[in-house]
């Protein structure tokens, strides 16, 4: 087992990622193909996701990480959001994983691209506001 450790800062209040992680868009935001959220592992795209909805923390959110392939877990950790201690009206994002040595590259990279996407979404609907 291996530890992933990523974070990213975005320009929205903790409540307003929480908001976006609360809806249907927190699945669908990690890297899918299709109707299934996947990690392309060997050329196979059968692992799935599954994140809770966001709960209080102190003064931040925290959340349920879990990616499976098949019936195994690959995967599990957090997602918290905090507010950003350099950033006004931010949020400091951190997704915590432990994962199968075998998946880590591929984690990695879509945890990354998770991060990325939901930093922008949750930016969208702030600035929308």
């Amino acid at each position: 087992m291996t530890r992933i450790e990523l974070s990213r800062s975005v320009l929205a209040e903790p409540s307003g990622v929480a908001l976006v992680l609360a809806g249907p868009a927190a699945r669908e935001m990690w890297p899918h193909s299709g109707d299934r959220a996947v990690i392309a592992v060997g050329g196979r795209t059968a692992t799935s996701i599954t994140i809770d909805p966001p709960r209080r923390a102190g003064i931040g959110f925290i959340t349920r990480v879990v990616i499976r392939e098949g019936a195994t877990t690959v995967a599990a950790g957090r997602l918290t959001i905090q507010p950003a201690v350099d950033l006004p009206s931010g949020s400091d994002l951190s997704l915590v994983l432990t994962a199968s040595e075998k998946h880590e590259r591929a984690l990695r990279r879509d945890g990354k691209r998770y991060l990325d996407k939901l930093a922008r979404v949750s930016r969208d609907r702030s600035s929308a506001a």
